[in-house]
């Protein structure tokens, strides 16, 4: 057997499995408080639902607004069986997809040491 060439098709695996491994979505379960940060992509356990976090931001107002949690707020790409939509949440707020309540916890834009992020819950609405 060819040393370099068994060197060769091993790189070439690693490389296509470290690929491979990108192009899947995080799992979290039902319930389940997760982080996620701006581009991260979940699939929630058992449901069909995927989300994508694509910003996390601030807004101010001019005059007397929402408390400082209030101005923070999220846009998620929701991908469940009729599609995807773009949907912006606020912090404390909770939105429908199909079956599921999808709540946003917490909402950090400003947050230095790992970027913004943000906490969210899915939950079911049939008790």
């Amino acid at each position: 057997m060819n040393l370099c060439g068994g060197r060769g098709a091993l790189i070439a695996m690693l490389a296509i499995a470290m690929i491979g491994c990108g192009w899947w979505s995080r799992r979290v379960k039902l319930g389940e408080q997760f982080t996620m940060h701006p581009k991260d992509t979940v699939a929630v356990a058992d449901t069909g639902l995927k989300i994508r976090l694509d910003e996390v931001g601030h807004q101010t107002f001019s005059s007397p607004g929402p408390p400082p949690s209030g101005a923070s707020y999220v846009v998620l790409l929701v991908t469940d069986e009729n599609g995807s939509r773009s949907i912006r949440i606020s912090v404390g707020d909770s939105t429908a997809a199909g079956d599921y309540f999808i709540k946003v916890n917490s909402a950090h834009p400003f947050r230095s040491d790992d970027g913004p992020l943000c906490e969210l819950s899915v939950t079911s609405m049939k008790k």
